[in-house]
Protein backbone atom coordinates (compact mmCIF):
# COMPACT_ATOMS: atom_id res chain seq x y z
CA UNK A 1 0.00 0.00 0.00
CA UNK A 2 1.27 3.23 -0.85
CA UNK A 3 1.45 5.55 2.12
CA UNK A 4 2.44 8.65 0.59
CA UNK A 5 3.57 10.46 -2.71
CA UNK A 6 6.21 12.98 -3.43
CA UNK A 7 3.70 15.62 -6.01
CA UNK A 8 6.30 17.37 -7.91
CA UNK A 9 5.11 19.98 -11.00
CA UNK A 10 6.47 20.76 -14.42
CA UNK A 11 4.35 21.86 -16.91
CA UNK A 12 3.46 24.40 -20.00
CA UNK A 13 0.32 26.16 -19.75
CA UNK A 14 -1.75 25.88 -23.40
CA UNK A 15 -4.98 27.41 -24.14
CA UNK A 16 -7.40 25.82 -23.33
CA UNK A 17 -13.27 -7.19 -33.49
CA UNK A 18 -15.24 -5.58 -36.75
CA UNK A 19 -15.63 -2.06 -36.94
CA UNK A 20 -19.39 -1.03 -36.83
CA UNK A 21 -21.54 -0.34 -40.05
CA UNK A 22 -20.39 3.26 -40.82
CA UNK A 23 -23.36 5.31 -42.40
CA UNK A 24 -23.48 8.86 -43.09
CA UNK A 25 -24.67 11.32 -40.89
CA UNK A 26 -24.46 14.80 -39.73
CA UNK A 27 -22.02 15.35 -36.82
CA UNK A 28 -22.63 17.58 -33.70
CA UNK A 29 -19.75 19.71 -32.54
CA UNK A 30 -19.43 17.28 -29.55
CA UNK A 31 -19.57 14.12 -31.99
CA UNK A 32 -16.55 16.04 -34.14
CA UNK A 33 -14.05 16.60 -30.93
CA UNK A 34 -15.01 13.07 -29.29
CA UNK A 35 -14.26 11.43 -32.97
CA UNK A 36 -10.88 13.20 -33.27
CA UNK A 37 -10.24 12.25 -29.95
CA UNK A 38 -10.99 8.63 -30.34
CA UNK A 39 -8.85 8.87 -33.57
CA UNK A 40 -5.96 10.57 -31.78
CA UNK A 41 -6.22 7.56 -28.86
CA UNK A 42 -6.72 4.45 -31.68
CA UNK A 43 -3.41 6.03 -33.58
CA UNK A 44 -1.56 5.80 -29.99
CA UNK A 45 -3.00 2.17 -29.53
CA UNK A 46 -2.40 1.49 -32.97
CA UNK A 47 1.21 2.19 -32.66
CA UNK A 48 1.88 0.45 -29.01
CA UNK A 49 -0.19 -3.17 -30.17
CA UNK A 50 1.89 -2.91 -33.28
CA UNK A 51 5.15 -2.37 -32.08
CA UNK A 52 4.46 -5.55 -29.24
CA UNK A 53 3.31 -7.75 -31.93
CA UNK A 54 6.37 -7.58 -33.86
CA UNK A 55 9.12 -6.37 -31.32
CA UNK A 56 9.27 -9.50 -29.34
CA UNK A 57 9.04 -13.34 -30.55
CA UNK A 58 7.81 -16.24 -29.10
CA UNK A 59 10.28 -17.67 -27.41
CA UNK A 60 10.51 -14.02 -25.89
CA UNK A 61 7.28 -14.12 -24.55
CA UNK A 62 7.46 -17.59 -23.14
CA UNK A 63 10.82 -16.88 -21.20
CA UNK A 64 9.19 -13.48 -19.69
CA UNK A 65 6.60 -16.26 -18.13
CA UNK A 66 3.35 -14.96 -20.81
CA UNK A 67 1.16 -17.94 -22.02
CA UNK A 68 2.19 -19.47 -25.09
CA UNK A 69 -0.49 -18.32 -26.77
CA UNK A 70 0.13 -14.19 -25.49
CA UNK A 71 1.89 -12.66 -28.59
CA UNK A 72 -0.98 -14.05 -30.86
CA UNK A 73 -3.22 -12.37 -28.89
CA UNK A 74 -1.00 -8.91 -28.44
CA UNK A 75 -1.31 -9.12 -32.42
CA UNK A 76 -4.81 -9.47 -32.42
CA UNK A 77 -5.37 -6.64 -30.54
CA UNK A 78 -3.02 -4.83 -33.36
CA UNK A 79 -5.43 -5.99 -35.94
CA UNK A 80 -8.41 -5.00 -34.03
CA UNK A 81 -7.72 -1.39 -33.93
CA UNK A 82 -9.53 -0.77 -37.35
CA UNK A 83 -11.94 1.50 -35.39
CA UNK A 84 -9.50 4.10 -36.47
CA UNK A 85 -10.78 3.53 -40.52
CA UNK A 86 -14.33 4.11 -39.29
CA UNK A 87 -13.66 7.19 -37.13
CA UNK A 88 -11.52 8.56 -40.02
CA UNK A 89 -14.63 8.15 -42.58
CA UNK A 90 -17.35 9.20 -40.25
CA UNK A 91 -15.20 12.54 -40.15
CA UNK A 92 -14.23 13.13 -43.51
CA UNK A 93 -17.73 12.25 -44.76
CA UNK A 94 -18.57 15.42 -43.23
CA UNK A 95 -15.83 17.24 -44.45
CA UNK A 96 -13.19 17.07 -41.26
CA UNK A 97 -9.93 15.57 -41.43
CA UNK A 98 -9.26 12.57 -39.24
CA UNK A 99 -6.28 12.94 -36.80
CA UNK A 100 -2.62 11.93 -38.18
CA UNK A 101 -0.44 9.54 -36.31
CA UNK A 102 1.71 11.09 -33.80
CA UNK A 103 5.25 10.40 -33.12
CA UNK A 104 5.34 8.69 -29.88
CA UNK A 105 7.38 7.93 -27.10
CA UNK A 106 6.75 4.61 -26.01
CA UNK A 107 9.77 3.48 -23.64
CA UNK A 108 9.51 -0.59 -23.44
CA UNK A 109 12.55 -3.49 -24.21
CA UNK A 110 11.09 -6.36 -22.69
CA UNK A 111 8.01 -8.00 -22.95
CA UNK A 112 6.82 -7.28 -19.04
CA UNK A 113 7.70 -3.87 -19.78
CA UNK A 114 5.42 -3.52 -22.44
CA UNK A 115 2.48 -4.87 -21.13
CA UNK A 116 3.09 -2.58 -18.07
CA UNK A 117 3.26 -0.01 -20.53
CA UNK A 118 -0.12 -1.28 -22.45
CA UNK A 119 -2.43 -1.68 -18.93
CA UNK A 120 -1.17 2.22 -18.32
CA UNK A 121 -2.51 3.14 -22.27
CA UNK A 122 -5.74 1.46 -22.69
CA UNK A 123 -6.64 2.06 -19.52
CA UNK A 124 -6.75 6.05 -20.68
CA UNK A 125 -8.86 4.67 -23.85
CA UNK A 126 -11.59 2.54 -21.86
CA UNK A 127 -11.66 5.27 -19.54
CA UNK A 128 -12.39 7.70 -22.52
CA UNK A 129 -14.98 5.87 -24.18
CA UNK A 130 -16.50 5.49 -20.72
CA UNK A 131 -16.68 9.15 -20.13
CA UNK A 132 -17.65 10.42 -23.17
CA UNK A 133 -21.17 8.19 -24.09
CA UNK A 134 -23.34 11.31 -22.97
CA UNK A 135 -21.29 13.64 -25.01
CA UNK A 136 -21.67 11.28 -28.05
CA UNK A 137 -25.08 11.90 -29.92
CA UNK A 138 -27.86 9.17 -29.60
CA UNK A 139 -26.38 7.52 -33.43
CA UNK A 140 -23.15 7.53 -32.15
CA UNK A 141 -23.51 5.67 -28.18
CA UNK A 142 -23.94 2.94 -29.20
CA UNK A 143 -21.18 3.08 -32.02
CA UNK A 144 -18.80 4.77 -28.62
CA UNK A 145 -20.17 1.75 -26.28
CA UNK A 146 -19.38 -0.99 -28.66
CA UNK A 147 -15.72 0.29 -29.23
CA UNK A 148 -15.56 0.41 -25.18
CA UNK A 149 -16.68 -3.31 -24.68
CA UNK A 150 -13.82 -4.36 -27.46
CA UNK A 151 -11.08 -1.95 -25.22
CA UNK A 152 -12.29 -3.91 -22.15
CA UNK A 153 -11.55 -7.51 -23.35
CA UNK A 154 -7.72 -5.79 -24.94
CA UNK A 155 -7.43 -4.41 -20.79
CA UNK A 156 -8.56 -7.93 -19.46
CA UNK A 157 -6.15 -9.81 -21.85
CA UNK A 158 -3.41 -7.99 -20.62
CA UNK A 159 -4.04 -7.67 -17.16
CA UNK A 160 -4.32 -11.07 -16.89
CA UNK A 161 -1.33 -12.35 -19.26
CA UNK A 162 0.02 -10.19 -16.16
CA UNK A 163 -0.78 -12.05 -13.71
CA UNK A 164 -3.30 -9.22 -12.35
CA UNK A 165 -6.85 -9.50 -11.90
CA UNK A 166 -8.72 -8.51 -15.26
CA UNK A 167 -11.23 -6.63 -13.17
CA UNK A 168 -9.32 -5.18 -9.88
CA UNK A 169 -12.11 -3.25 -9.17
CA UNK A 170 -16.07 -3.30 -9.61
CA UNK A 171 -16.30 -0.04 -11.65
CA UNK A 172 -14.10 1.71 -14.12
CA UNK A 173 -12.43 5.35 -13.90
CA UNK A 174 -14.50 7.25 -16.25
CA UNK A 175 -12.48 10.29 -18.00
CA UNK A 176 -13.31 13.73 -19.65
CA UNK A 177 -11.77 15.04 -22.80
CA UNK A 178 -9.92 16.96 -21.43
CA UNK A 179 -8.21 14.58 -18.70
CA UNK A 180 -7.88 12.17 -21.59
CA UNK A 181 -6.22 13.88 -24.15
CA UNK A 182 -3.90 15.36 -21.23
CA UNK A 183 -2.94 12.35 -19.72
CA UNK A 184 -2.25 10.86 -23.69
CA UNK A 185 0.75 13.82 -23.66
CA UNK A 186 2.75 11.35 -21.81
CA UNK A 187 3.22 9.15 -24.86
CA UNK A 188 3.45 11.84 -27.38
CA UNK A 189 6.77 12.79 -28.88
CA UNK A 190 5.66 15.12 -31.86
CA UNK A 191 1.99 15.50 -33.85
CA UNK A 192 1.09 17.49 -36.91
CA UNK A 193 -2.15 18.94 -35.18
CA UNK A 194 -3.42 19.28 -32.04
CA UNK A 195 -6.61 18.53 -31.39
CA UNK A 196 -9.18 21.75 -30.03
CA UNK A 197 -8.82 20.64 -26.20
CA UNK A 198 -7.36 22.18 -23.87
CA UNK A 199 -3.84 20.75 -22.55
CA UNK A 200 -3.24 20.80 -18.45
CA UNK A 201 -0.29 20.96 -17.09
CA UNK A 202 1.11 17.50 -16.24
CA UNK A 203 1.52 16.26 -12.55
CA UNK A 204 3.74 14.33 -12.05
CA UNK A 205 5.47 11.32 -9.12
CA UNK A 206 9.19 11.15 -10.37
CA UNK A 207 11.39 13.82 -8.64
CA UNK A 208 10.56 16.27 -11.47
CA UNK A 209 10.05 19.69 -10.18
CA UNK A 210 8.89 22.85 -11.91
CA UNK A 211 6.30 25.71 -11.06
CA UNK A 212 3.12 25.53 -9.58
CA UNK A 213 -0.13 27.09 -11.41
CA UNK A 214 -1.13 28.53 -8.17
CA UNK A 215 -0.84 31.79 -6.20
CA UNK A 216 1.33 32.39 -3.29
CA UNK A 217 -0.20 31.05 0.06
CA UNK A 218 -3.31 29.02 -1.77
CA UNK A 219 -4.57 25.83 -0.27
CA UNK A 220 -4.28 22.91 -2.64
CA UNK A 221 -5.28 19.79 -2.42
CA UNK A 222 -4.99 16.17 -4.10
CA UNK A 223 -8.10 15.06 -6.09
CA UNK A 224 -8.06 11.52 -6.74
CA UNK A 225 -10.48 9.67 -8.40
CA UNK A 226 -10.73 6.00 -8.23
CA UNK A 227 -13.36 3.58 -8.96
CA UNK A 228 -16.12 5.44 -7.08
CA UNK A 229 -15.99 8.01 -9.64
CA UNK A 230 -18.82 10.40 -8.08
CA UNK A 231 -17.14 10.75 -4.78
CA UNK A 232 -13.78 11.59 -5.57
CA UNK A 233 -11.06 11.88 -2.76
CA UNK A 234 -9.00 15.20 -1.43
CA UNK A 235 -6.30 15.11 0.47
CA UNK A 236 -4.49 18.42 1.22
CA UNK A 237 -1.34 18.96 0.02
CA UNK A 238 1.97 19.67 2.07
CA UNK A 239 3.86 22.50 0.09
CA UNK A 240 7.39 21.26 -0.01
CA UNK A 241 9.22 23.45 -2.52
CA UNK A 242 8.57 24.96 -5.47
CA UNK A 243 6.32 23.12 -7.71
CA UNK A 244 6.82 19.70 -4.99
CA UNK A 245 4.50 18.70 -2.33
CA UNK A 246 3.25 15.41 -0.82
CA UNK A 247 0.05 13.96 -0.14
CA UNK A 248 -1.78 11.08 1.60
CA UNK A 249 -3.04 8.59 0.09
CA UNK A 250 -6.15 7.70 1.39
CA UNK A 251 -6.74 3.64 1.95
CA UNK A 252 -8.36 0.59 0.24
CA UNK A 253 -7.66 1.72 -3.36
CA UNK A 254 -6.96 -0.40 -6.43
CA UNK A 255 -7.53 -1.02 -10.13
CA UNK A 256 -5.94 2.45 -12.02
CA UNK A 257 -7.04 5.56 -10.20
CA UNK A 258 -6.21 9.23 -11.07
CA UNK A 259 -4.91 12.29 -9.43
CA UNK A 260 -5.30 16.31 -9.75
CA UNK A 261 -3.91 19.20 -8.03
CA UNK A 262 -6.93 21.22 -7.10
CA UNK A 263 -7.83 24.42 -4.84
CA UNK A 264 -11.11 22.83 -4.17
CA UNK A 265 -11.76 20.99 -0.66
CA UNK A 266 -14.68 18.75 -1.99
CA UNK A 267 -16.79 21.40 -2.94
CA UNK A 268 -16.96 20.82 -7.05
CA UNK A 269 -18.95 18.17 -8.57
CA UNK A 270 -17.09 15.19 -10.69
CA UNK A 271 -18.14 16.70 -13.96
CA UNK A 272 -16.54 20.16 -12.68
CA UNK A 273 -13.05 18.70 -11.31
CA UNK A 274 -12.61 16.99 -15.00
CA UNK A 275 -13.41 19.55 -17.09
CA UNK A 276 -12.60 23.25 -15.44
CA UNK A 277 -11.73 22.15 -11.68
CA UNK A 278 -7.66 21.01 -12.46
CA UNK A 279 -5.10 22.95 -12.06
CA UNK A 280 -2.49 20.51 -13.02
CA UNK A 281 -2.92 16.65 -13.53
CA UNK A 282 -4.16 14.14 -13.84
CA UNK A 283 -1.54 11.80 -13.28
CA UNK A 284 -2.59 8.16 -13.21
CA UNK A 285 -1.59 5.52 -10.65
CA UNK A 286 -1.76 1.96 -11.24
CA UNK A 287 -1.87 0.36 -7.86
CA UNK A 288 -2.73 -3.32 -8.60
Amino acid sequence: MISSIFLPLAFAVCQVSSSPIHQRRALSQNDIIGLQLAGYLENLELSLYTGGCEGFTDVEWIAAGFPSTFQQDICAIAEQQNQTSFIASSLESNGISAPQACSYNLSYDSPTSFVLLANQITSISLGFYLGSLNDFSPALQTVAASILSVEARHDAIVRNGMGASPFPTNLDVPLSSVWAYSLAQKYISSCPQQLPIDLLPPLGFNGMSGSTPTEAGQALYLAIVHANATDPSYQQVLTTGQGQGTAQLPEGLGGVVYAALTASSGDLTFHELTTTGTLAGPAQLVLS
